[in-house]
């Protein structure tokens, strides 16, 4: 039989298992790499992009291991800033100026597709690309919430295939962590403690939906999972801000992640993916109650009708299935 669970972060609730249930890749379409395109991104290409933001790291061969460049296309742009309560205005017709930057963060100067395909070096980098750019713009102020998120596919929304993640600074926090905040608040007011720091601990207890922990970040699939094979990582400890990890860190967080999506794909093949880092907005003093965290998703199959009408995922592979699988790879 089917059950619903619920987050409490999100407060989302999801239909997991039931007659639905069977491997989450008999519904994946097969995947395709491109070949004999010009890629802007690689090395040599350089003049096809935006002049880089940014360069992280040199691969011993006089060039970068992640640059960071404006998007030719971006979602948001430079101008005069709306209201910081943007996202929470109420009324008919609701507009604002598109304001925001948006980034293109490029992870290696070679052609690959993956974040599992990245060197050691090349995906330290890029989570050293992630800290710094969250500091820099944050130390600019005009600001409240910077989303960083990779999209792996078309399936998953990539329109290039080079591996490389994107970066949109938002006027306002928008309203998924919005929710997170208000939950892990409320949370805290009743029991003087971290809503996903307790979830975290009653992980580790259970073990069952653990896929890997490390010294200081945990993997695993969240107990309301909205797909097959989906993976949070959590630091150990108390941590608000994604830009505070120490940099003796991120090179343990970049390899964790990059372990996590292959084991993904071992387990359902090179299938398309998204991952989002969720960290507290920038003009909030750091709090007890909030915990960065990314998300990971594999898009195993497709969110259709119900799932928009409702807001509640249907998952057909239960997580402690797909936890068991991904230790087991």
């Amino acid at each position: 039989m089917s059950e619903f669970r619920h987050d409490p972060l999100s407060r989302r609730w999801v239909i997991i298992g039931g007659e639905r249930a069977g491997r989450p890749n008999e519904f994946v379409e097969a995947a395709t790499r491109a070949r004999g395109l010009n890629c802007p991104f690689c090395a040599g290409h350089e003049t096809e992009t935006p002049p880089a933001i940014a360069t992280y790291g040199a691969n011993g061969k006089g060039t970068w291991l992640t640059r960071v460049v404006p998007n030719k296309f971006p979602a948001v742009t430079a101008g005069e800033p709306p209201p910081s309560n943007l996202f929470s205005a109420t009324g008919e017709n609701v507009v604002a100026p598109g304001f925001g930057r948006h980034e293109v963060i490029v992870e290696s100067p070679r052609h690959v597709a993956s974040l599992s395909e990245l060197t050691d070096a090349e995906a330290e980098a890029a989570f050293s690309a992630y800290r710094e750019r969250l500091r820099q713009i944050k130390a600019e102020r005009q600001y409240r919430y910077v989303q960083i998120f990779k999209n792996v596919g078309p399936a998953a929304g990539a329109s290039l295939e080079h591996v490389h993640s994107q970066l949109v600074a938002l006027p306002d926090v928008p309203g998924v962590v919005q929710q997170e905040l208000e939950s892990s608040g409320e949370y805290f007011q009743s029991h003087k403690r971290s809503l996903l720091l307790d979830v975290l601990e009653k992980e580790l207890a259970a073990g069952e939906r653990i896929v890997i922990g490390t010294k200081h970040f945990v993997a695993f699939c969240p107990y309301a999972s909205r797909f097959g094979f989906e993976v949070w990582i959590v630091p150990r400890r108390h941590q608000p801000r994604f830009e505070d990890v120490e940099a003796g860190e991120l090179g343990e967080l970049s390899q964790l992640a990059r372990d996590i999506i292959g084991r993904i794909e071992r387990a359902a093949g090179h299938v398309a993916y998204n991952y989002f880092l969720h960290t507290q907005p920038f003009d909030m003093p750091a709090h007890d109650h909030y915990h960065w965290h990314i998300e990971i998703i594999p898009r195993l199959t497709k969110v259709a009708g119900f799932e928009w009408g409702t807001g509640c995922f249907i998952n057909a592979y239960p997580p402690e299935s797909s936890a068991a699988e991904l230790r087991a790879g």
